[in-house]
């Protein structure tokens, strides 16, 4: 099931509350993000440091640090004390604080953009990419995305086919990430969980969208210097 949910990206910062049933996105501008590498631990601040230009280092640690932010507030934790670990299926989990098994999370980034999606007792996955039009969308689908989405950006023109390659783009990677298998062949069995999904409106120029495994009554947007 895909809807269309309109999200409205107030100023006021969410939470430290997420009540269940509620999903909340947090949408930042990497660019205008402090880059505070104090937040970061050792190993991110040492892959940091591997990254040859300025421009790609200073995205990947302001996500990293708005990432860790966003942790923290709902789990009443300094930033740089939030310890990262991974889960079932791969999945990015919290290992400390201890019981913070509760909180689910997505974080992505396309360009100079930032999403990060959290939520309560259920798995999340959020994808956000940069709209680009110098790509052979239906190959790349007939690849990734299956026989059906390829015929129809076959047919499709000009701008109808770059939002519709982008839009099932990233609605399939966030199946992915909240199924925790990333993106799988088409005919992967994985592709027949059935999942909420959610088309979102990030940005001019950006394509996003939400897939979650339980009901979601409200989706709420907090956006810093978007």
């Amino acid at each position: 099931m895909v809807l269309v949910r309109e999200v409205e990206w107030s100023g006021p910062l969410l939470g430290p509350e997420l009540p269940t049933g509620e999903v909340h996105l947090w949408l930042a501008n990497l660019c205008e993000m402090a880059t505070d590498s104090h937040a970061l631990s050792a190993d991110e601040r040492d892959r940091a440091a591997r990254f040859r230009f300025d421009h790609h280092r200073q995205r990947w640690t302001a996500a990293r640090v708005l990432l860790r932010h966003v942790l923290g507030r709902y789990l009443a934790t300094e930033p740089h004390e939030v310890v990262l670990g991974e889960g079932e299926h791969g999945r990015r989990i919290v290992s400390w604080p201890d019981h913070s098994e509760w909180l689910s999370f997505s974080p992505s980034r396309s360009g100079d953009i930032a999403l990060v999606a959290v939520a309560r007792g259920q798995h999340v996955g959020v994808d956000v990419e940069r709209v680009r039009t110098d790509l052979d969308f239906a190959a790349i689908a007939r690849r990734a995305l299956g026989d059906d989405v390829a015929g129809q950006l076959e047919v499709a023109r000009g701008e109808d086919r770059v939002r519709q390659f982008f839009r099932a783009w990233v609605r399939e990677e966030a199946r992915g990430k909240c199924r925790g298998t990333g993106l799988v062949e088409p005919d992967d069995e994985g592709r027949q969980v059935e999942l909420f999904v959610a088309d979102l409106a990030v940005r001019d120029g950006y394509a996003g969208a939400l897939a979650t495994d339980g009901e979601v009554g409200v989706i709420r947007g907090c956006s810093l210097k978007v």
